[in-house]
């Protein structure tokens, strides 16, 4: 050292210095913004509404008795060492002194301070202790002191052993020595000082010990150690051995923090709530990009070091100075893994963890509030010519920001499942934006250094690039919109069949359904395709314009410039500097392959931000208007246009209702009602009736709020949709009576029953306490008492998704009993009684409507029951041409005249019959039955509270597997993907790709030996690219690189190097880029092929399986799980194979080359195994976690979307964004432990090769007398970054493991129970049924062999063309029966035979298309009418008009229908068969939905029809027209109806009377009807009508019998 130079030991100091300055700035900082917050809670207007825990776990032994204390004392023991220091030093000053002397004196000074600052903040420790917050806010800043006290100590430690001057004397070591043992002390003391016991949550439960851990603990993750030992030694996870999520990661804590930015863009809103994780992000990224050049100083020190040794230099100090780099490289490789793994916890644990969460949490919010957009104007047609013009449209606006239909249940649904996921996955790796250019700036400068201005000659050339890649990135901007549109269509495509997977089966029409699925998810692999290859041009383009570069750089350089490059010239700048033109050129296009990867993500991150953006920006419903309790109740239309939308449609059509349409000057074809005026009078029962698709339900939304009032106004009183949630939401246990009844409450009954999947009692309660005298009023007064009596398990019955297991009457009295319960003063009723049959409606109407439960609150019914209601009934509107034609009371109308108007449409309205209501035993007297109507509501009710047996499971849990994933799954994906010669071409190019690397690397060294033999600088950066790797999440093809030794010179001319290697690395670009294309297509093929299985597997199922598995479930399945096929898994299999090639090809090379170095490689093999074998079983099972979890989360997405006007209605938003807030939370546990998991591993892996690398490092100085410096460095090299390789070995194993579970889970459903086939040897004819002959002989059927049967040997036969009607109480085995006819249940005895052929013979495909069913439940699908009632283009359109004018769509007299049209407010949208059918054909009425499915069955003509009543929502005039048309077009046909109106079956041929399963009674109606000992008689004596029911038998019976 110069005698006048500033010593290290003063630097050190002014670190020291400083850090406690930055310690004293921050902590001012922090007290100030401490009391700024308190303040404001203190006085601001309102509380912060986040939630933090402050309760812990008191079972947890801790103390801080001795912490504060102890580093008090030591602190003070350092302070007088440092002041006796200064004292010494400033005294052993003589007059000559030197400026070193001075600097020594002003860093023991700043030393001495800085000691003085620890020491107060050591004092102030002790007014807060552990776990005061402040306390480990002061142990964190003390901490940060120490480490820079303790590096220092150990410095001056050091530089005190190595002086060579003069001896030490014991006063200069023994404060030396007490300083770095008490700094050693301090630092561990303040680093594993935890901050105290566990918190709890407000259940209980504990939280993640991330927020008490030490930071010792926080650094290395050992925090989650536990849950690693619980999971290695289970082999296996359930959710109870997760802790809670931190608080600032659940979802009450996100809707706040996510919530209070909304209206803004949706990328500031994700920067906004996670500022400050991505500031850490930033700092770490950066610090983490200049940090990875560290290992490459220090490895090129060393070699540099050995090649010295060898030459003889460096005798005396060599080996301290090899000790002291090895060191340093092993300190530094433990840093850089406490840096990355800080980087990867913020930016995955933390970042991706909570904006998945918010984004969830935000899509959810919206669809609480959001207008249903399907009911407004149907779903965008699939037609793609008219897909193509509006692309062209948006394209031609130029502002790309089209706003997109996303309306459908599949495809809202999509928005959570892949969007979210999209930007929650690139907000990790974002950062590589920024750090990879910085690495490029550096590698710049480099070549600059090296070449001149010729490295600017050889960037320009990059310019050439661009161009092709703004087009590739345009090309795949596009290819990715479409590719999410595709995507979108066929998950919604999906849901639709799922849900109408009966209606389908009932018509085998899979394999026409299963073609059109397949054709949508062709169209979807088609664009994937694409963008395959996008990103394949992508990764060559950045590849090879590095090559580019280099090559015009050197170009430039001899050719231009004349200078000569030599080998010296192109690998060596300096001695001591350890850098190469060519290792900076492969740094440079490791950096640049970072970027196409980023940058494709980016892209589509962009995409799917647009689009979650544009439904965000959808219409949502009106605000409810504030509640004044003190102001009457009033709901009233004044003057009202009510719409579905404000805007009018875009679509236009040349059909005659567009005419029309034209001429009466409607702006749109979107239905609307026109100047409603009515006043509901309050307390009373009020009807609204008209024709079928009048409007009624549009009448009853608009009180709900909604549809669109585009003039006048509507009041009613609304519930608001929730802007708040609760941390610790709970359902009160107990209302007091005389509260219980709120005014301006509302409650709903849809038209079609919308149920949860949940209990009986469950979905009544809906989220109100359990009063059990109010719960069995309400299930007497809804008929529900003989239904739960027959349920084995009573009320707690599970109903299944949509209330399966319920016919269609239970589950429109289980709705109905919700809205009694409820706290509601007003209730709206949508067409309630239809589907009940005339006792149970009388019933209904009697007990429920006008009974005491409802007496006092105001009742709105849309009905078509008039006259079985007029007598409680204050207050009609009848709805008639889009219009209130009829309004007042009926005192009023019948005085007016136009009450006889309206019942002259009701002239049927008592022609009821029996939908499940048979007296039992042959009907009771009247107080026999109201005591046993008692018993059975008390012994129902209470069965789930006296009997300990659990009430049956419907829905099972979902299965989760464990262990690792089965090598089968492997065999079938590798036999799915391609054929042994596929693989075998396909690994040819992996290891071609491998060698190619190796020759590269080989011909290098060649290079550098015929210039310098004895040089190995040719090898000493190439580790800095393993650790390069580590700043990129994603992998690059070309960070695989080894070196290669060879001893061998060549001095042949630097042109024919430069060529040789200019076409290798060419070469290896493009046999690179060839791997990853053929795995692609290898793995389109794959998910093609599993897509194909797995769809054929589902629609063969059996119905059982829908009934038990809800939709959500499957639906992940061909959403999130294909998502995974598609994209991840094939990059996961050539990632890792990539990998594992490389881990082979070193310890292959290395053996070869140095046997000795084996050993410590192996050893490195069996640590890394032995901690990722931990890691493996953690993940793994954390990874399926996150699967299973992710189901319920969806299911009740999609039970929200189908219900929310309902959820609205009822002011349920509030519960269900809770719920939905709960279930986020369950799925984010998982998925946050598995990445903190990843981190663990990471900084292990780290911890592993530094100890390694070290030991290696020390072998390989003291074995110099037996190895050459190159063979050392070779050897070294390799070993150093086997390491690393062997992190990355492991992790992408558990990537592929964690990509196969969502195979393992597509493979699950592909192995369920199937359906008998679709095809036998046995065909019927082609004619057949020609007869409609039926044979039924002893037939018994059972649901599962362990069950009891349902039918018990029923015995029938029934003539050609004979009408049979079916009846029946609920659980007689009415549905079975026809069930059975369609073999959707198998007998198992006796047989069907129809025209001689018995079905069980033949094929169910052969069976169901020739025959018929109209089911109760219509069902339609998103398209058009033309695509609903001919959906494979069978039929001409003359044909389907046919169809529409039999069941009264359309009239038969066009032209009077044209003069009513021109009056009338809505056009006759059936005129044209292009009119678009949104989902589940939700914009029309549910009469006209089951008009149109009765169509549909006309156009089929088949011999044998099964009818489940298809006109219970239809009004009256309607129906009596219907059944003619049936009893005329149906004529030769033989027909089976399930009955659940007597007038209906009484003019059949015969009747068949189910109960328990047997049939008790089978002949003509007179017959029955005539015998008083008949059951037949009592139910039509029960009716009410039996005087006209008896009337019709005989003009029927006694006409025949004449004839």
């Amino acid at each position: 050292m110069v005698e006048d130079s500033i010593p290290r030991s003063f630097w050190l100091a002014v670190s020291f210095a400083g850090v406690a300055c930055g310690s004293a700035i921050v902590l001012s900082l922090q007290r100030a913004y401490d009391h700024k917050t308190k303040r404001q809670e203190e006085v601001g207007p309102e509380p912060s509404p986040l939630h933090f825990d402050d309760k812990r776990d008191l079972t947890v032994p801790f103390a801080d008795n001795d912490r504060t204390g102890r580093i008090t004392l030591e602190n003070a023991v350092l302070l007088l060492l440092s002041t006796y220091q200064l004292y010494s030093t400033v005294h052993s000053l003589s007059d000559d002194r030197t400026i070193s002397q001075i600097y020594n004196v002003v860093g023991i000074a700043l030393s001495l301070t800085t000691w003085l600052y620890a020491l107060a903040l050591a004092l102030t420790s002790q007014r807060h202790k552990l776990p005061d917050g402040w306390g480990f806010v002061l142990n964190c800043h003390l901490c940060a002191i120490y480490f820079i006290a303790w590096c220092a100590s150990i410095y001056n430690f050091y530089a005190l052993t190595q002086r060579t001057d003069d001896w030490v004397t014991w006063s200069e070591g023994v404060p030396q020595l007490v300083e770095l043992l008490l700094s050693t002390d301090l630092l561990y003391v303040t680093s594993t000082a935890r901050r105290g016991p566990p918190f709890l949550d407000e259940n209980g439960r504990v939280v993640a010990r991330v927020n008490v851990s030490s930071v010792f603990s926080f650094f290395l993750f050992t925090w989650v150690q536990p849950l690693v030992d619980v999971a290695y030694k289970k082999k296996q996870l359930e959710d109870d051995d997760l802790d809670t999520l931190p608080p600032i990661f659940r979802g009450y804590n996100l809707f706040y923090l996510f919530g209070s930015t909304r209206g803004r863009g949706l990328l500031y809103r994700i920067v906004k709530a996670n500022q400050t994780a991505i500031i850490i992000q930033v700092i770490t990224a950066l610090v983490a990009s200049f940090m990875y050049y560290l290992p490459a100083y220090f490895i090129g020190q060393i070699l540099y070091l050995i090649q010295e040794m060898g030459a003889g230099k460096h005798k005396e100090t060599g080996y301290r100075d090899g000790f002291l780099l090895v060191l340093g490289l092993g300190t530094c490789i433990v840093s850089l893994g406490v840096v990355i793994g800080q980087l990867w916890y913020w930016a995955i644990a933390f970042v991706q963890v909570r904006i998945k969460a918010m984004l969830n949490i935000e899509i959810y919010h919206k669809t609480l509030r959001r207008r249903d957009q399907a009911v407004a104007s149907g779903a965008a047609k699939d037609d793609e010519d008219d897909g193509k013009s509006k692309k062209d449209d948006a394209e031609k606006k130029g502002d790309g920001d089209e706003e997109e239909d996303v309306s459908s249940t599949g495809q809202i649904v999509n928005l959570m499942s892949t969007d979210s996921d999209r930007i929650s996955e690139f907000s990790t790796y974002w950062f590589s934006l920024f750090t990879a250019p910085t690495e490029v700036a550096i590698g710049i400068y480099f070549v600059y250094r090296l070449l001149g201005l010729s490295s600017f000659m050889g960037l320009s050339v990059m310019i050439i690039c661009l161009p092709i890649n703004h087009f590739n990135a345009k090309l795949f901007a596009k290819t990715q919109d479409k590719l999410m549109d595709a995507r979108d269509k066929r998950v919604s495509l999906m849901n639709e069949v799922l849900q109408g997977i009966r209606q389908i089966k009932f018509f085998a029409s899979e394999k026409d359904w299963q073609k059109r699925i397949l054709q949508s998810r062709n169209t979807e692999l088609g664009f994937l395709r694409i963008s395959y290859y996008c990103e394949a041009l992508l990764i060559l383009i950045w590849q090879g314009s590095t090559l580019l570069v280099m090559t015009v750089s050197f170009w430039s350089y001899t050719m231009l410039e004349g200078k000569e490059l030599t080998a010296a010239v192109a690998f060596t700048v300096s001695e001591k500097q350890s850098l190469q033109s060519i290792v900076v050129f492969n740094e440079l296009r490791f950096a640049l392959n970072a970027l196409p990867e980023t940058f494709i993500a980016l892209l589509q991150a962009l995409i799917s931000v647009r689009r979650i953006q544009n439904y965000l920006a959808q219409d949502e419903i009106d605000p409810a208007p504030p509640v004044d309790i003190n102001k009457e109740v009033r709901i009233a239309f004044d003057n009202a246009t009510l719409s579905w939308s404000s805007k009018p449609s875009s679509s236009s059509t040349n059909s005659p209702a567009s005419s029309i349409s034209n001429n009466t000057g409607l702006e749109s074809d979107v239905f609307m009602l026109k100047d409603i005026n009515a006043h509901f009078p309050n307390d009373k029962l009020s009807l609204i009736c008209g024709a079928t698709g009048a409007g009624k339900s549009l009448l009853l939304l608009s009180l709900l709020g909604e549809t669109v009032v585009l003039e006048g106004s509507l009041e009613c009183p609304r519930a608001p949709v929730t802007e708040d949630v609760s941390f610790d939401f709970s359902i009160p246990k107990s209302i007091p009576e005389e509260d219980w009844i709120l005014d301006h409450s509302l409650a709903y009954v849809s038209q079609t029953a919308w149920l949860q999947n949940a209990s009986i009692r469950d979905n009544i309660l809906f989220g109100l306490p359990y009063i059990k005298k109010r719960y069995k009023e309400t299930l007497r007064s809804c008929a529900l008492d003989k239904d739960l009596a027959i349920l084995e398990d009573g009320d707690m019955t599970e109903i299944g998704e949509k209330g399966i297991t319920l016919s269609g009457g239970q589950k429109a009295r289980v709705a109905l009993a919700r809205a009694v319960y409820s706290r509601a003063k007003n209730v709206l009723m949508d067409d309630v009684l239809s589907a009940v049959d005339a006792h149970t409606a009388k019933h209904l109407y009697e007990n429920c409507l006008l009974g005491p439960l409802m007496k006092g609150r105001t009742r709105i019914l849309v009905t078509h029951h008039i006259k079985l209601c007029l007598n409680g009934t204050t207050y009609i509107v009848h709805i008639s041409d889009g219009r209130t034609d009829i309004v007042g009371s009926p005192s009023e109308l019948r005085q007016s005249g136009h009450l006889a108007t309206i019942m002259d449409e009701d002239e049927q309205s008592q022609e009821e019959a029996i939908e499940d209501e048979i007296p039992p035993e042959s009907l009771t007297s009247t107080s026999s039955e109201s005591e046993e109507t008692e018993a059975t509501i008390i012994s129902s009710t209470n069965a789930a509270d006296t009997d300990k047996k659990k009430p049956r499971v419907l829905v099972e849990e979902e299965t989760r597997f464990t262990g690792k994933v089965k090598t089968k799954l492997y065999k079938m994906y590798i036999r799915m993907a391609g054929g042994w010669l596929f693989w075998v071409f396909l690994f040819s190019v992996v290891i071609g790709s491998r060698s190619l690397d190796i020759v590269e690397l080989w011909w290098v060294k060649i290079w550098t030996q015929a210039a310098n033999p004895s040089s190995v600088n040719a090898i000493t950066t190439q580790t800095r690219q393993s650790f390069s790797s580590m700043s990129f999440y994603i992998p690059s093809s070309t960070d695989d690189n080894i070196h290669c030794s060879d001893n061998e010179s060549n001095t042949r001319s630097v042109k024919f190097y430069l060529s040789v290697y200019v076409l290798i690395t060419s070469l290896d670009v493009i046999v690179g880029t060839l791997r990853f294309l053929f795995i692609y297509l290898g793995g389109l093929r794959a998910s093609r092929n599993l897509y194909e299985h797995l769809l054929h597997r589902v629609f063969r199922a059996p119905l059982r399986f829908f009934d038990t598995t809800p939709v959500g479930r499957i639906l992940n399945r061909f959403s999130k799980d294909f998502e995974t096929v598609d994209s991840s898994v094939p990059n996961d299999i050539m990632n890792f194979s990539i990998t594992l090639l490389v881990i082979v090809s070193i310890i292959m090379v290395v053996s070869a080359v140095v046997p000795i170095f084996l050993i410590p490689m192996l050893l490195i093999v069996a640590i890394s195994i032995a901690a990722g074998t931990m890691f493996v079983y953690t993940s793994r099972e954390l990874n399926r976690m996150v699967s299973v979890s992710r189901s319920p989360l969806f299911s009740h997405f999609s039970e929200t979307i189908v219900g929310v006007s309902t959820i609205r209605a009822f002011g349920a938003s509030r519960r269900f964004m809770q719920e939905m807030l709960k279930r986020v939370d369950v799925n984010a546990r998982p998925f946050y432990f598995e990445w903190v998991m990843s981190r663990w591993m990471s900084t292990r892996v780290h911890a592993i090769g530094a100890a390694v690398n070290v030991a290696v490092g020390m072998a390989v100085l003291f074995s110099l007398d037996r190895l050459d410096a190159s063979a050392a460095g070779f050897c070294l090299s390799f070993v150093l970054t086997f390491s690393d390789y062997m992190f990355w070995g492991i992790n992408r194993y558990t990537s592929l493991e964690m990509s196969f579970n969502a195979v393992e889970r597509v493979v699950e459903f592909m192995e369920i129970d199937q359906e008998a086939p679709g095809i036998t040897e046995v065909r019927p004819p082609s004619s057949w049924p020609s007869e409609g002959r039926i044979d039924v002989t002893d037939l018994e059927v059972r649901y599962a062999a362990d069950l009891d049967p349902v039918l018990k040997g029923l015995t029938f036969s029934v003539k050609p063309r004979e009408k049979i009607g079916v009846v029946g109480r609920t659980g007689s085995g009415k549905s079975t029966l026809a069930l059975s006819f369609f073999r959707f249940v198998e007998a198992t005895r006796g047989n069907i035979v129809i025209d001689d052929i018995d079905i069980k013979c033949i094929g169910t495909e052969d069976l169901r298309s020739n025959l018929t069913i109209i089911p109760q439940d219509p069902t339609l699908f998103s398209g058009t009418l033309r695509s609903n009632m001919d959906p494979f283009e069978q039929f001409s359109d003359d044909d389907i008009f046919t169809a529409l004018k039999r069941v009264h769509l359309l009239p038969s007299d066009e032209d009077n229908f044209e003069n009513d049209e021109l009056e009338a407010v809505n056009i006759n949208v059936f005129h044209d068969l292009e009119t678009s059918v949104s989902e589940g054909g939700k914009n029309f009425s549910q009469g006209q939905r089951q008009l149109l499915c009765l169509g549909r069955a006309l156009l089929r003509r088949s011999k044998l029809v099964l009818m489940d009543e298809a006109t219970a929502s239809v009004d009256f005039q309607t129906d009596k027209a219907i059944q003619k048309t049936i009893a005329t077009e149906f004529a030769g046909c033989t027909i089976l109806c399930i009955a659940h109106r007597l007038h209906t079956v009484i003019e059949y041929d015969r009747i068949i009377v189910l109960d328990q399963g047997q049939i008790v009674e089978f002949d003509s109606p007179l017959e029955l009807i005539r015998n008083t000992e008949t059951v037949f008689y009592k139910m039509c004596k029960n009716s009410g009508e039996f005087d006209s029911l008896l009337a019709l038998a005989k003009a029927r019976h006694e006409l025949v019998d004449v004839l």
